[in-house]
């Protein structure tokens, strides 16, 4: 189940216009004394559940910046210090195994903000291409989505202050105001290949982060050392807190909500929570669930899919062979349990005005993709997924194992900035198959000879789309 769990962490990759403001209400510094005395085992167990689900998203968060953060200086393309930049420089390909599902359409620049002293600046340069910064709070919502082609000038600069900030942010600046003190930015620059990457390093390499005091003063780019513990060594985030026990999940959890505060809205689900010691500062006690503590969260942990999923249902998006998550991913409000699924299955996605990311494990039949097999995907001319200025689309195959698939062509995906050929009408088809399609090479797609699945990611996509109110494409067997 361990492993089905982490490999759950797919359909990728994480950006708004939600603000989620607000602190929590003082009185729950205070520990109730004796308050879970008066509940039954079934009231107990609820509320584990409850407290679990609430807390995951802002666990996750802060195991995946505990993990990102922790080395002296930056890393490779994956860890730098806090407040520092991190430029993924290569795009994925099947050897890319760091996370599941990878983006084979943008570069990600991305930096890990510790905001609990002095705030942030960021320097992006204008584009004229797709080049968007989501940015998460610790809860995992998105706050805000810089847009680089939208910048006047040379380059926009936006200062980002926590919830304890108490000085002036320049006019000149544009304020991100997060609610907590830990935020994650994930930029993603879109790139045409592998001869398009000199001009993805020259974006990244125009932009900045400072800490607000010294862009004042000195104008010196931030580059502070950070600091390596042994014990965030882990590799994946969710494998770390999936081996967590319960008390020192729970311990963290209420630790972080001081620094990092629920919003007003969480209030009445926070007094409840509070019944078992879970809450901003409270101690809590493993011990109040007697001899099934022990039970009751070994299958919180290992069953966390197939309790969120049934109370999520209502947000997924059938359409023909293809589902994905709809509102209000991403801006999540009191959607703790579709939260908590979204942040084990999908952390960091975007709100769907952003991009969707449809997949596909079946044919128009219902039958299981699979490569021994041949297959059209097929898109009419006049259902094209049309979008929004600067957005662009791609379809993906990924194997069983959610990683992309190794062949000689080295393609991974077709996308809408490819030489593939349409038909007399304007239509377009893809081939999908394992054998190789000498019909319609610029518009084959390589499989395994094993089951696979499809994603289609469309950014920036029109509101049509982005609600659902179009026509995937049909995938047909061909064989």
């Amino acid at each position: 189940m361990k492993t089905k769990l982490i490999h759950y962490l797919a359909t990728a990759s994480i950006m708004l216009l939600a603000t989620i403001v607000g602190t929590g209400c003082a009185s729950y510094s205070d520990n109730p004394a004796n308050a879970s005395n008066k509940l039954t085992d079934a009231e107990k167990a609820e509320l584990l559940e409850r407290a679990y689900v609430y807390a995951l998203p802002l666990m996750l968060m802060d195991a995946t910046y505990l993990h990102m953060t922790n080395v002296v200086k930056p890393v490779g393309q994956q860890q730098a210090p806090p407040n520092r930049l991190i430029h993924a420089r290569v795009l994925a390909n099947a050897n890319t195994k760091e996370v599941v599902t990878p983006n084979v359409d943008t570069n990600y620049t991305q930096v890990m903000m510790d905001l609990s002293g002095d705030a942030l600046v960021l320097r992006l340069p204008h584009t004229d291409r797709f080049c968007l910064a989501q940015i998460l709070d610790a809860w995992s919502n998105c706050i805000a989505a810089p847009v680089a082609t939208d910048i006047e000038g040379d380059y926009g600069y936006y200062c980002f202050t926590g919830p304890n900030f108490k000085g002036e942010v320049p006019a000149s600046m544009t304020h991100i105001a997060s609610p907590t003190d830990h935020v994650w930015m994930l930029l993603r620059t879109v790139c045409k290949g592998k001869d398009d990457l000199p001009n993805v390093h020259a974006i990244q390499d125009e932009m900045r982060t400072y800490m607000l005091n010294d862009y004042l003063t000195t104008g010196a780019e931030y580059t502070g050392k950070g600091t390596h513990n042994p014990d965030y060594d882990f590799k994946a985030p969710v494998d770390y807190i999936m081996t967590m026990p319960m008390d020192k999940f729970f311990a963290r959890a209420n630790e972080l909500m001081l620094t990092n505060p629920p919003a007003k809205e969480d209030a009445k689900w926070l007094a409840d929570l509070k019944r078992i010691n879970v809450g901003p500062g409270l101690k809590f006690d493993a011990s109040i669930f007697g001899s099934e503590a022990e039970k009751l969260w070994t299958n919180l942990v290992t069953n966390i899919i197939a309790i969120t999923t049934p109370r999520s249902q209502q947000f997924v998006k059938p359409n023909g062979s293809w589902q994905f998550y709809g509102e209000p991913i991403a801006e999540f409000g009191t959607e703790y349990y579709y939260r908590a699924l979204i942040a084990v299955a999908a952390l960091a996605a975007n709100p769907v005005s952003v991009a969707v990311y449809p997949r596909a494990n079946v044919d128009s039949e219902g039958k299981h993709l699979n490569g021994n097999h041949r297959y059209c995907l097929h898109i009419d001319a006049d259902n094209w997924p049309d979008t929004k200025p600067f957005g662009f689309w791609s379809v993906t195959l990924y194997g069983e194992d959610n990683f992309l698939y190794d062949n000689e062509q080295n393609r991974y995906n077709i996308t809408d900035r490819d030489n593939w050929k349409r038909n007399d009408d304007g239509s377009l088809d893809i081939y999908v198959s394992h054998e190789a399609d000498t019909e319609h090479p610029d518009n084959w797609l390589p499989a395994p000879a094993d089951d696979f699945h499809l994603i289609f990611r469309i950014y920036n996509p029109v509101a049509r789309i982005a609600h659902n109110e179009w026509t995937m494409p049909i995938i047909t067997r061909l064989d």
